[in-house]
């Protein structure tokens, strides 16, 4: 465990873990709305976090990144908002800022920004400053010095718990997360997708790999998923080992529940869905599909728990993947057995 005692994870049952810290819980697979000045619509970052505390859903992501940069009265809003979640038991995801650095060809940010941001909010988790993965660069060097990151990062954390950011390529990711584990006791690690390999077949076998050498440790560690906003992915990625997800397509896309696939976002119209959220009148129509999309997340991620929990995945598969592929998935994640 990196930062103390104050975080419990327990495996309920095959492929869905209970996780506890400082009085919030969740049950996974769980997936975590981010937020993010990258993604350019009309609402402002505020606006996001606004409606997800109305809402009422369980959590949100936000950056380190995008913090630093509000104006006094746009962060004395969002301390605010903090506060409240806090209050209400919800919880924060602060990611380290080096993803929004990268694209806005910002090489200023580094670990002491980071440091500023912590010093101002109370997350109860936030992700390692990532070592980026370099093909170039030995292993063993790569590992030691993302080990020294995630310490560095654990360090400088008043409250919350460090989770273990961890790039590689497809073939040595599961080498890679085990050395890592073995040396800094994570409880929870994250991968991002785009590096698991090109195909979604593909991406699965390397979650599968990582999750087989994480049980060989016989210690209960979640497996974070970033950039995962896709259902039929999350569906898939869970039934092969993987357990908490963050995407922007939340405010984005939207998503069809008939089939777990992304529509426009201007297309809500042609679906027949009858959630609570399209059942409001005289709503923006942004903040109902949005909130369409959130509503959709808990209730299929509740879907999943209980077809692993009554062991009808096959069932759930087929709902939505074609009939050729359930035995793929099924064969991948090491349920024909």
């Amino acid at each position: 465990m990196i930062n103390g005692d104050n975080l419990y994870i327990v495996e309920e049952f095959p492929r869905s873990f209970l996780i506890e810290t400082s009085g919030k819980s969740f049950k996974t697979p769980f997936f975590v709305p981010a937020v993010s000045s990258l993604v350019k619509t009309n609402l402002k970052i505020l606006e996001y976090i606004d409606l997800l505390k109305k809402v009422g859903y369980p959590g949100f992501l936000i950056s380190a990144y995008d913090i630093d940069r509000l104006q006094n009265k746009e962060e004395k809003v969002l301390l605010e908002d903090f506060s409240d979640f806090a209050e209400k038991r919800k919880l924060i995801f602060l990611d380290n800022g080096n993803y929004e650095a990268y694209w806005y060809s910002d090489q200023k940010w580094i670990l002491k920004n980071l440091e500023r941001v912590l010093e101002k909010i109370s997350p109860d988790f936030c992700f390692s400053f990532d070592i980026f993965w370099d093909e170039n660069k030995n292993v063993e060097k790569y590992i030691k010095e993302t080990i020294t990151s995630i310490a560095k990062t654990a360090g400088i954390q008043k409250t919350g718990e460090t989770i273990a950011l961890i790039h590689s390529n497809p073939k040595l990711f599961p080498k890679v997360a085990r050395k890592i584990v073995d040396y800094i006791n994570p409880e929870i690690i994250a991968i991002p997708e785009r590096e698991l390999g090109p195909s979604i077949f593909e991406r699965s076998q390397t979650i599968k790999a990582v999750r087989d050498e994480l049980n060989k440790t016989e210690k209960p560690i979640a497996i974070h998923v970033l950039g995962t906003g896709h259902p039929v992915s999350i569906l898939i990625y869970t039934l092969c080992g993987a357990d908490i997800y963050d995407a922007y397509t939340w405010y984005s896309e939207c998503i069809n529940p008939e089939t777990g696939h992304f529509l426009h976002f201007s297309q809500r119209d042609l679906v027949d869905c009858h959630c609570e959220a399209c059942k409001l009148e005289k709503v923006p129509y942004n903040f109902q599909t949005m909130t369409h999309n959130l509503m959709f997340y808990l209730d299929f991620l509740d879907k999943i728990r209980e077809a692993i929990r009554n062991e009808s995945i096959e069932k759930i598969l087929a709902e939505y993947i074609r009939k050729k592929d359930v035995s793929i998935v099924k064969k991948i994640g090491g349920l024909d057995e």
